[in-house]
């Protein structure tokens, strides 16, 4: 009898048979299966991947069907997410094909290209990147395509550097894959020579001659026909510029080829009208192609008609002008920025006539190097106003992308003397459409844009119509939290529609209102509401570490609680009550922080119309007050010539306009390591400017500080490196901002600490002056400066003013103040200590003496400024307004309050040499400081009141129980222990 169990196993071993037998044909037929096309994208290159503004790049990628069946595949590539252009390929299974697009890029900045998944970037800026040294080989060719055995075969190779450096470069040769020879070469910038090899071969065949990626080849045969003699053919006369001016050099270019087989010498013949003008003679081997060069000048009007064998070309000479070389060329505007191919654009240059006595402008105006017009116009003695303009009429603009086209303008009396301008050719129906952020840090906003979100700055082409755009009210960015207040026209909601009919640039302005910034917050009165400006006490902030010792003692160094802050003039109105008016201003403590505030004034400032006021920021190294007021010729700010950052990065474009598109900056804390700091720096090449009557910058830029974490984290660095004994006295924790300018020789020297570079407000860009004068040594020709920082400083923009100062009105006024609390909103603050009381405190604003008002989270400061003490404002003058504060604050611990508590005690002062300051040192102890402290600080906050003498012996009574219990407690202690 079979039981079920021995049942199971014949059951299982007949189905393992039977699989046995299955199986492999299930296999046979599973690989008879053809998988479907399936594509695989790799290899995406940019070449070059560093491009001049408008100049074209070529992207290539790699499509893999990894199938098995035949399919289409459509090549999409992006750049910065706009489609650029399409291409469809039919691949075999297993097949692969290189795919090419060429593209225009006219905007400025670091660019991704995106085909798929797979993505590379390139950079484009406005100047031409400094290339290193790069070969190019083309035109491969040898002298003859069949010889004989033992013939000689000369092949050449036309060898380019393609790079602003000169370089050295190796050629190699292979035969059927066989490394022949190898030459090395040296080439200049853009040097371009032609590369000969010598091949003899003694067995009958065809031979691959490759050189990289070039290839040819010949044969070796006995029925090879006789070697050609030379023979010699001219082609593609180019003259360049096709219009010039009486004098100036025209560049003339053929090229000539060799289309016989032996080696000889042609002499190419330039006539002009006719006339033999010059003749050079060129040596060729066998089908080599030269291009031969000639430079000629002519000095009378009209065409003139170029031959050279048998081709020719025609150049015009316009008629001389007689230009005056007095006159100087200040600035181009290019209107509009962007257009459509067929639109007219109009470019207006200014000029400045120094003579005494009429002058004549002549200019020329060449667009992507090509001379279109020339134009002159009378000026009057001294003319500081000229205007020339100059219309030309765009396009064509390439229809995937935009298209951009340099403007230059040539002064004809002194052709040194150029300017450039730019503008971009859109596809029709088409515009770029910017937006980014201003106010409240430099992290990226976050926003809709048709319900996509993206993230600034953001630049895209879009078709022209109405679009929508929202970001969130408030946003938390780490050190605090920022609101949105308008859009740059006005717009004071959140969400809004936009109409893209033109170039359109969208800035969210926004304030700080809770977190780490400077204390007080500064508003004023507009008439019908308080409007918020900024922080104010820049650089007053208490803690600056200097430097580490080797013990682990940290020393901290300077401080300087000056800061100024310009207002809004067209805004500011004044107040009335009781009859008399005065300017409204408030500082109000927002933040969790005590503030010393010692001196507060307004600065009235009338000055000619014709020019803006700033005034100058201090450094936090700096000793002293500065605070001078400069005039600014705004409508002539000249560009630097150039901006590198600490990467090697050209921003130029990043501070060449004030449109809140900030240089990227790196904050000291995010170094490698502690003894490795990464400062951020900004090189500027301010040109040549010896005649300048002054040298000033006008800046706007911020800084963000950070969160304070890494900053704590960053300290203990070094306090670990000093207990290991690897710290020399000295180390700098965070080394101090400081500018260096170039002397002749190329060496950087630092500059005085009295004339620093300051560090920018934090949060709200501010725009400031900083005089260079007397900086430079009297040889120099190249005026360059070098800002580094520590802290992450970022710049929107930087300009150049050389005009001389001109007369201003200074008028001072002291403010009435008043202290008061104000309801805020719930505060834990644990500051403590005495704290100014409420009331009048004109008096110790007065004037900087170490008297403050001292205050805190919730506190303000209302100040009335009477306007009784301003002159009558003259006809042709403007007014401009500052408020100068001297303030010091600080912050709890673990908020950047390092090395102290968070308690009024120990007061700052103007003579310490950091904060927290050394035992030799203090805060003054005279009569009048003492009488100051009992008089003004006498609210206490977080102290314990001690109201009675009763509290008192009951709280001494406490103390000395719980003493006498501890004592008791230990002596039970010892007592176990001994029994």
């Amino acid at each position: 009898m079979v039981t079920r169990s021995k049942k199971l196993k014949i059951f299982l071993l007949a189905d393992l048979i039977i699989l046995a037998l299955v199986i492999p044909g299930y296999f046979y037929v599973d690989a008879q299966i053809l998988e479907p096309a399936n594509f695989q994208i790799t290899d995406l290159s940019i070449n070059p991947d560093w491009i001049q503004v408008g100049e074209t790049l070529q992207i290539s990628v790699n499509v893999t069907n990894i199938g098995d069946r035949s399919g289409n595949y459509t090549v999409t590539p992006a750049i910065d997410d706009i489609p650029i252009s399409t291409k469809t390929v039919q691949l075999a299974g297993g097949e692969t094909t290189t795919v090419v697009f060429t593209a225009t890029q006219a905007t400025e900045g670091n660019h991704t290209v995106a085909v798929e998944d797979v993505t590379e970037t390139f950079q484009v800026s406005s100047d031409a990147p400094n290339k290193p040294a790069e070969l190019e080989l083309t035109d491969l060719v040898t002298n003859r395509k069949e010889a004989e055995v033992g013939d000689t075969i000369t092949v050449s190779v036309t060898a380019t550097n393609i790079g602003d450096e000169a370089g050295e470069f190796s050629l190699e040769l292979f035969i059927n894959e066989q490394n022949r020879e190898t030459k090395s070469i040296q080439l200049d910038a853009d040097e371009v020579k032609t590369v000969q090899f010598e091949i003899v071969e003694n067995s009958e065949g065809t031979y691959t001659v490759t050189l990289e990626s070039l290839t040819t080849s010949f044969t070796i045969t006995s029925e090879a026909q006789p070697v050609k003699p030379a023979e010699f053919q001219v082609a593609d006369v180019m003259v360049n510029p096709s219009s010039a001016m009486a004098g100036e050099a025209v560049e003339i270019s053929v090229k000539v080829t060799n289309v016989g087989e032996e080696s000889g010498t042609y002499t190419v013949n330039l006539k002009i009208d006719g006339t033999t003008r010059d003749t050079k003679d060129v040596t060729l081997a066998g089908q080599v192609t030269d291009t031969v060069e000639f430079e000629v000048t002519e000095t009378i009007a009209g065409t003139h008609t170029v031959e050279v064998g048998d081709q020719s070309a025609i150049f015009t000479i316009e008629a001389p002008i007689a230009a005056s070389d007095k006159v100087d060329l200040l600035r181009v505007f290019v209107n509009p920025y962007e257009v459509w191919i067929g639109e007219t654009v109009t470019i207006t240059v200014k000029a400045n006539n120094t003579a005494n006595e009429e002058a004549v402008l002549g200019a020329r105006l060449l667009v992507a190097g090509e001379a279109v017009a020339t134009n002159t116009v009378t000026l009057a003695a001294g003319d500081s106003e000229g205007t020339l303009q100059f219309t030309v009429t765009a396009g064509p603009a390439n229809e995937n992308t935009t298209k951009g086209y340099q403007v230059e303008i040539i002064n004809l009396a002194n052709q040194s003397d150029k300017l450039k301008g730019y503008f971009t050719v859109a596809p029709n129906g088409f515009h770029t459409l910017s937006i980014n952020r201003a106010g409240g840090g430099s992290k990226p906003m976050i926003f809709t844009l048709d319900g996509v979100t993206y993230e600034s700055p953001y630049v895209n082409l879009l078709a022209v119509g109405e679009y929508s755009i929202s970001t969130d009210k408030t946003v938390d960015v780490g050190t605090g939290v920022v609101e949105f207040d308008h859009w740059q026209d006005g717009v004071t909601s959140e969400s809004r529609t936009i109409v893209l009919d033109q170039f359109l640039s969208v800035l969210a302005h926004y304030i700080v209102i809770s977190g780490y910034a400077s204390c007080p917050s500064l508003y004023y009165w507009n008439g019908t509401d308080y409007v918020y400006v900024t922080e104010v006490s820049n650089a007053g902030w208490l803690g600056y570490i200097g430097y580490i010792e080797e013990d682990g003692d940290i020393v901290f160094t300077g401080g300087n609680p000056w800061d100024h802050v310009k207002l809004d003039a067209s805004q500011l109105e004044p107040k009335i009550e009781n009859g008399e008016e005065y300017y409204d201003i408030v500082l109000f403590q927002q933040w969790d922080e005590i503030f010393y505030t010692d001196n507060v004034y307004m600065v009235v400032v009338d000055h000619p119309s014709d020019v803006d006021v700033y005034s100058t920021m201090v450094n936090y190294v700096n000793r002293g007050f500065f605070g001078q007021v400069y005039t600014v010729d705004g409508d002539n700010l000249m560009t630097p010539v150039s901006a590198i950052n600490e990467n090697g990065d050209d921003v130029l474009s990043l501070i060449s306009e004030l449109d809140s598109v900030f240089t990227p900056a790196i904050n000291g804390v995010d170094s490698p390591s502690w003894n490795d700091i990464k400062c951020n720096q900004l090189t500027l090449d301010l040109g040549d400017l010896s005649n300048a009557a002054e040298i000033k910058l006008v800046i706007n830029g911020m800084v963000d500080w950070g969160p304070a974490e890494p900053y704590y984290e960053w300290i203990d660095q070094f306090k670990t490196a000093a207990a290991q004994g690897l710290v020399v006295n000295g180390t700098e924790i965070n080394p101090p901002a400081y500018m260096e300018i170039m002397d002749a020789q190329g060496n950087w020297i630092r500059v005085s600490q009295d004339k620093q570079m300051p560090i920018p407000g934090d949060y709200v860009p501010r725009t400031f002056s900083v005089s260079l004068n007397g900086l430079f040594p009297e040889d120099v020709t190249e005026y360059k400066i070098r800002i580094t920082n520590f802290w992450n400083v970022t710049f929107d923009y930087i300009g150049i003013d050389i005009s001389p100062q001109q007369d201003i009105t200074i008028t001072e006024i002291l403010p009435e103040a008043s202290f008061e609390p104000l309801v805020f909103a719930d505060s834990i603050s644990t500051a403590s200590g005495m704290f100014t009381k409420y009331g009048n405190v004109t008096e110790l604003l007065a004037e900087a003496d170490d008297m403050y008002v001292i205050g805190m989270q919730g506190d303000k400061m209302v100040l009335k400024f009477p306007t009784s003490s301003l002159p009558t404002l003259e006809a042709g003058t403007s007014r401009s307004y500052f408020i100068y504060v001297a303030s010091w604050f600080k912050d709890p611990a673990g908020n950047w309050g390092y090395g102290f508590d968070f308690t009024t005690e120990p007061y700052p002062f103007r003579d310490m040499s950091g904060f927290p300051y050394p035992d030799t040192e203090s805060y003054p102890t005279s009569e009048e400081y003492v009488q100051y402290i009992k008089e003004w600080n006498t609210r206490a906050v977080n102290i314990p009141e001690i109201n009675t003498i009763t509290e008192l012996v009951a709280n001494i009574m406490k103390y000395m129980a719980f003493v006498g219990a501890a004592i008791a407690a230990v002596l039970v202690t010892l007592i176990w222990k001994k029994s």
